[in-house]
């Protein structure tokens, strides 16, 4: 049986297959209309177009993050790159992954989507843009610079898919414009690493948050 967390975990790392973001071509608001015209444009053979389309989605800072990351995906698939020494390493959202007996924890957290919250259980917390109250949005803006500071100094992951992840690891990634940019590994020697063990504090902060969220 598919559980939510199943469900929410392929889409939270902005780099959805073309033919799946958005499912279907029966689109009505954006920027999912753009989605949609970009991708026609390019089955018909018109690049250019495409690019134009997914240029627009990826510099509109209202939109949600995972959006504008989709947008970068598709143009790197077509061998066109953010700078590197600006845009490829703003760090649009924040992931921490750990597994969990037989399933894993993940905490996901954007510039512009708010935060999502998948247990090994199967179960998940999804909190849109500015819910969650005082605590979560507190610990948001934290997380979000401590992985800043890991994607200023790591570089992307440019092959599919993820390395795998085993018990007593822990990975913790920056979703930028270039790419993924992480680091994993066992977490005593990942909590060695200052910028790393501020990324863990900050997590920890915003996951205690939205865990009381749902707390009985």
């Amino acid at each position: 049986m598919t559980t939510p967390a199943d469900a929410l975990r392929p889409l939270l790392y902005g780099d959805v297959s073309l033919d799946e973001w958005p499912m279907g071509d029966d689109q009505t608001e954006e920027p999912w209309t753009s989605f949609v015209r970009a991708r026609r444009h390019l089955a018909d053979g018109d690049q250019d177009l495409a690019a134009r389309l997914w240029f627009a989605i990826a510099a509109d800072e209202s939109l949600e993050a995972r959006n504008r990351l989709q947008a970068w995906h598709f143009l790197r698939s077509i061998n066109i790159h953010p700078d590197e020494a600006t845009v490829a390493r703003q760090a649009w959202g924040v992931l921490v992954e750990v597994p969990v007996d037989d399933g894993l924890d993940v905490l996901a957290a954007y510039r512009v989507g708010g935060v999502r919250y998948l247990n090994h259980s199967g179960a998940a917390t999804v909190l849109d843009e500015g819910q969650g109250g005082d605590d979560v949005l507190a610990a948001l803006p934290k997380l979000l610079a401590a992985g800043q500071a890991l994607a200023d100094v790591l570089g992307p992951w440019t092959d599919a898919p993820l390395p795998e992840l085993a018990p007593g690891q822990t990975r913790l990634m920056a979703l930028t414009p270039g790419g993924p940019r992480f680091g994993q590994g066992p977490d005593e020697a990942l909590r060695q690493e200052p910028l790393a063990e501020s990324l863990f504090s900050a997590a920890t902060e915003l996951l205690v948050a939205v865990v009381a969220l749902t707390a009985p």
